[in-house]
């Protein structure tokens, strides 16, 4: 109802845009990977609130920072009530929610995806410089540009192989790359058994969710062939919160992949 009537009177004469202030206080990111970068740019007295997912530790890398601060659905009801000076969302995600906040005049910024160090870097220059931290986000770029910095290629090939079998995503791949690892895992290939058994990688990559299913032993990941071949010795897991989302986590997942060496 609430939205109802907002829109209503949003009908009755164009919505005046507002301006977002140099520096922010009231935050609100609608965003799961937004959020992280908020999280990670701004203090929590000027954070309105970020998406419930951020304190989900299958996805966020960021869960004790969130804990700090309050938590939204993502919903343009939600924002109406919260009164954020700023939102930050993404590019492909509910058009139609960014539609009507578009209308009703709120301070947004939209990030692209980001699947590449220059992708990810270009957002955070663009929230930072939102949110009045461009000193921060600078120091953020160069924390994950070193992070990512390659190793030299080492002999060592390494497969990445989930519960779908055979599959990587971009974000794992860099890591993987940065680590100075040979990653022989094929685009486009057979996800099967079969494939990984003919590729012989010296190890496997595989990502973690944290989950607990108790159908796990039967899934492709462990297939008896699979587990003979290579046991959790000749495995890397990397969490799946640090690959999932275009943020400096991913130098992370490249160290924790250095170290496994």
């Amino acid at each position: 109802m609430l939205l109802a009537l907002t829109l209503a009177a949003c009908g009755a004469g164009t919505p005046v845009p507002r301006v977002a202030p140099a520096r922010p206080v009231r935050v609100m990111s609608l965003n799961q990977c937004t959020d992280q970068l908020v999280l990670a740019l701004l203090p929590p007295a000027r954070i309105a609130s970020v998406t419930w997912l951020s304190r989900d530790p299958r996805y966020s890398d960021a869960v004790a920072a969130a804990r700090a601060v309050a938590t939204n659905r993502g919903g343009v009801e939600e924002v109406v009530t919260t009164k954020p000076d700023l939102i930050v969302t993404d590019t492909f995600s509910n058009a139609g929610g960014r539609a009507i906040l578009h209308r009703l005049g709120y301070p947004m910024v939209e990030l692209p995806d980001a699947s590449d160090a220059g992708a990810i870097a270009a957002n955070i220059r663009t929230l930072a410089a939102a949110v009045g931290e461009r000193a921060r986000g600078e120091a953020m770029i160069a924390a994950m540009t070193r992070d990512l910095f390659p190793f030299p290629p080492r002999r060592e090939r390494v497969a990445v192989w989930t519960r779908d079998g055979l599959s990587e995503t971009p974000l794992l791949a860099l890591a993987i790359r940065a680590a100075g690892y040979t990653d022989v895992t094929p685009a486009g290939a057979p996800a099967d058994v079969e494939t990984l058994l003919a590729l012989a990688p010296n190890r496997l990559v595989t990502m973690s969710a944290g989950e607990r299913d108790a159908s796990a032993a039967d899934s492709r990941r462990e297939h008896p062939a699979v587990r003979a071949r290579w046991p959790r010795a000749k495995r890397i897991d990397v969490p799946l919160s640090r690959v999932i989302c275009g943020t400096p986590a991913v130098g992370r997942a490249a160290v924790a992949l250095r170290a496994a060496a």
